[in-house]
């Protein structure tokens, strides 16, 4: 009975507790909720009884802020822009702050409304860019380049051995410093920019990249002439010529203020999202930058393509800009090349589907690891090879894809890919410890044929090799690229067949010389009234050739090619 009545007073002990702490926690609830009221209270009163600045001269200082944010960072004011999200964010905050400090608006008020806004600029973005991934736009990803299938031998033409571009940019960046080193009234004042655009002009390939100021000091002591010069590299002989232009550079990347490039086309284009600017010059030798002008073709993120460029000339910085059709034919580069793999990477991923690409992988293809430029048809032509997503050092084929109109060409050409023949280039002169550059696609004979430069130490190149993509064991090497398409062609096993445009015609010799390469004896001709240089192996065209002087005339069969026309026989 006791321990029932000790056990009843325990419970009651216990159920007094309980009710104590409940009474607590009420008590403790309460506080918080007074606490919240009071606080919210005073910032009332605050908010009623400041004698802040007027709030126009809030919103005047936060638009002088964000003009001076807007003048360093030069965000696009576009949608499609995601720095135009965090440009917005950023004006809030700061009209946010300067309301604190020195406003006499409601703190409170402004807050939430400002913390509401910036959740939206926030979230907004980022679900929106979620519903741009490939994941549920595969297809969309797949079709943002059209590839069309060509053939290698009609697409791609021969050309000269004296226009093969054999200078990539890191060899350019050597020659120029070397070019600007041996003019000492020009190196104190300008350094050389590091853009070194790869273009066409007359018909050359060659490297080209405008000087800079070499300092702030120097800036100010020739700014008012502007940059007179931009240094040129002949990728066909290594050779650099600093060259002056029509007029001076006025508007360049090393200026400041509204001189420079980029904020002075901002505030003329404030909502285009600028892709990369490249600096180009037309056959009158005068200077422009070409500004491609990007936008989205999937969702509001997704999809980044070229819909124009600005052409800004140097000089004037008079800006114009056209539509991605209308760009003139003498600009050679619009297309980002970072842009162009990225889209043959998509189609190449996503053609049968975002699953596909995952799992099972049937037909995935991927660009090699590099990429190289070929001039053809007066145009610039990034070229990158393609293969399997499980790559076994073999291609499906090449991309040749023009970079101011986006013409894209795909060659079903099986071949080893760019690595291998690298190589098996090097393989040639072990002894000299040359590092192959990434190679370029020439057409040698119809024959997709790999040139690749072996440069020394310095970074240039000092032999050349010619491997055959579809028998990467077949190589030739030498001193000179002429030499080493002549080595080549003897060594091809369809160098003696004639071409789909073999050609009759009879010519008088002019001049005549043999060389000697490999034990063959390779003849040289130049004939009256014709700039073609005539070539022929004493091997298949048998002794007439040898005693052929100036004066004679021949009865040729044999194979065109730009310059060139390689003699097959000698006819009676």
């Amino acid at each position: 009975m006791d321990f029932n009545q000790n056990n009843n007073k325990g419970f009651k002990f216990n159920f007094d507790f309980g009710k104590g702490q409940q009474k607590d926690m009420k008590g403790q609830s309460g506080s918080f909720k007074e606490a919240f009221a009071e606080l919210k209270r005073k910032i009332k009163d605050r908010d009623s009884n400041r004698k802040g600045k007027n709030p126009f001269l809030v919103v005047f200082l936060a638009l002088v802020i964000m003009f001076i944010i807007f003048f360093m960072t030069l965000p696009a004011l576009n949608y499609m822009a995601p720095e135009f999200y965090s440009f917005l964010i950023t004006a809030v905050i700061v009209y946010n702050v300067l309301n604190l400090v020195i406003g006499k608006m409601s703190i409170l008020r402004t807050g939430t409304v400002s913390v509401v806004i910036i959740a939206i600029l926030v979230i907004a973005p980022i679900v929106l860019g979620f519903l741009s991934q490939p994941i549920f736009r595969a297809k969309g990803y797949s079709r943002l380049i059209p590839v069309e299938d060509a053939n290698f031998a009609d697409t791609v033409k021969e050309i000269s051995y004296d226009k093969v571009p054999i200078v990539d940019r890191d060899a350019a960046v050597v020659i120029g410093a070397r070019q600007m080193g041996s003019i000492q009234e020009v190196v104190s004042q300008f350094e050389i920019n590091d853009n070194y655009t790869q273009i066409n002009i007359k018909g050359v390939p060659v490297r080209v990249s405008p000087l800079a100021y070499s300092d702030i000091i120097k800036y100010f002591i020739n700014f008012r002439n502007g940059i007179p010069y931009y240094v040129k590299i002949d990728m066909a002989t290594q050779e650099a010529e600093l060259t002056k232009l029509i007029k001076p550079l006025k508007y360049s990347k090393s200026d400041i203020l509204m001189r420079n490039i980029t904020r002075h086309n901002r505030f003329k284009y404030p909502t285009k999202i600028f892709g990369e600017t490249n600096f180009e010059v037309d056959d009158e030798e005068n200077g422009f930058y070409i500004t491609s002008v990007l936008t989205r073709r999937i969702g509001i993120f997704g999809g980044t393509d070229v819909k124009g460029a600005i052409v800004t000339n140097g000089s004037t910085g008079e800006s114009k800009y056209y539509n991605i059709t209308d760009v003139p034919s003498w600009v050679d580069r619009v297309y980002p090349s970072s842009l162009i793999i990225q889209q043959l990477d998509y189609r190449g991923k996503f053609t049968s589907g975002f699953i596909n690409s995952i799992i099972g992988q049937q037909n995935v293809t991927r660009t090699t690891q590099g990429y190289n430029y070929v001039p053809l048809n007066d145009d610039i032509y990034l070229y990158t090879g393609v293969t399997s997503i499980r790559s076994d050092s073999s291609n499906l084929g090449f991309y040749f894809v023009n970079l101011r109109t986006k013409e894209a060409n795909f060659f079903s050409v099986p071949s080893a890919d760019e690595v291998s023949a690298m190589n098996s280039a090097t393989g040639q002169i072990q002894e000299k410890n040359y590092t192959p550059a990434f190679p370029i696609l020439l057409n040698i004979k119809d024959r997709p044929t790999y040139l690749i430069g072996l440069k020394d130490v310095s970074g240039l190149a000092k032999m050349f090799a010619l491997v055959d993509a579809e028998n990467y064991q077949n190589v030739s090497v030498g001193n000179t690229v002429q030499e080493v398409i002549n080595q080549y062609y003897l060594r091809s096993d369809t160098s003696s067949l004639p071409g789909a445009d073999a050609d009759e015609r009879t010519i008088v010799i002019e001049k005549i010389q043999s060389v000697v390469i490999e034990g063959n004896t390779i003849f040289y001709i130049m004939a009256e009234d014709d700039d073609v240089i005539y070539i022929g192996n004493a091997k298949t065209l048998g002794a007439e050739i040898i005693f052929a002087k100036p004066g004679d005339a021949l009865n040729i069969f044999g194979n065109p090619r730009e310059n060139q026309f390689d003699i097959l026989e000698i006819r009676p």
